[in-house]
């Protein structure tokens, strides 16, 4: 519903890219990317988005989860374009040791901008 405030954010309006959702094939995961942003710049940006009451916090144990979540996309669908992690979350996120992994952040008030 937001995908042109997303893009926006990213500076990417003017980059042909293709919107989706991405569900894994595999019989025993049970993992999805929410929304999938495949660009014709050879970048696909992994959107995760998370509501929260305040600042979203990566730990140790979702950094591994979302570093298996990248990993088994490249697999399944053999792609070698760039992947990069974008949250988009209530009020952003707690800049930590595990934060890093993430390329790019939209916040709320980005996808009610005018």
């Amino acid at each position: 519903m937001h995908t042109q405030q997303i893009k926006k954010k990213l500076s990417i309006l003017g980059v042909l890219a293709e919107e989706s959702v991405w569900r894994s094939n595999t019989a025993n995961r049970n993992m999805q990317v929410d929304l999938v942003i495949d660009r014709r710049d050879e970048v696909i940006n992994l959107c995760e988005m998370k509501y929260s009451l305040k600042e979203f916090t990566i730990d140790k144990d979702y950094e591994n989860k979302l570093r298996e979540r990248q990993e088994l996309f490249r697999k399944e669908t053999k792609t070698r374009k760039a992947l990069h992690i974008t949250f988009v979350t209530t009020y952003g996120l707690v800049k930590n040791k595990y934060s890093g992994i993430v390329q790019s952040e939209v916040t709320l008030d980005d996808l009610f901008e005018e």
